[in-house]
């Protein structure tokens, strides 16, 4: 896998542990914003060893192509992460799908960044793993994520109830899906 990839505005590029600081600050930025969408964080996820241990836990699992996350930078600020888009749960053989993930800064927001980042990220996980299904798991009262996986070609395959545990309760997420034809 190349080290980073450019769009017109953004920068894309896998990060490692010597990235621990930016990763944390970007999450103490966020953390406000996040957590509606988000999974109960125990305090310790806010930590530079909480941070560092998950960036090394990427590292691994990249390198086995399980996982495949970029994280994403203005290119006029090319030390600000403004976001992440990843791709996990990737499974190979008659499967041949994944999971999609991404967040933006609260401060860039709003901008086209998340469709620019995910538009480029789906190229390189299609020219680097080929995989024949995407899908995306969207709560309903998420009305920016529905936008913006619409735009993308997602469609919607219905509501997976009580599907996901965020900020500690049970929520129905809408499953989008993306297929790559042929």
């Amino acid at each position: 896998m190349s080290k980073f990839h450019v769009t017109n505005r953004l920068v894309l590029k896998p990060l490692n542990t010597e990235d621990t600081f930016n990763v944390l600050s970007f999450y103490n930025r966020n953390r406000e914003h996040f957590e509606p969408w988000e999974q109960k964080r125990s305090l310790n996820f806010y930590t530079y060893n909480y941070q560092y241990a998950s960036l090394a836990v990427e590292k691994d699992l990249m390198k086995s192509k399980k996982l495949l996350r970029f994280w994403i930078f203005p290119k006029d600020n090319p030390n600000l992460i403004i976001g992440t888009v990843n791709f996990y749960n990737i499974t190979k053989g008659c499967f041949s799908n994944c999971q999609l993930g991404y967040k933006i800064d609260h401060e860039h927001i709003g901008k086209g960044y998340a469709y620019e980042a995910i538009k480029e990220a789906m190229k390189i996980l299609k020219e680097e793993y080929n995989l024949h299904r995407i899908e995306a798991r969207i709560m309903p009262s998420n009305i920016a994520s529905i936008k913006l996986i619409k735009k993308l070609d997602f469609h919607n395959e219905g509501l997976a109830r009580s599907s996901i545990k965020i900020n500690g309760e049970w929520e129905d997420h809408f499953v989008y899906a993306y297929i790559e034809e042929g």
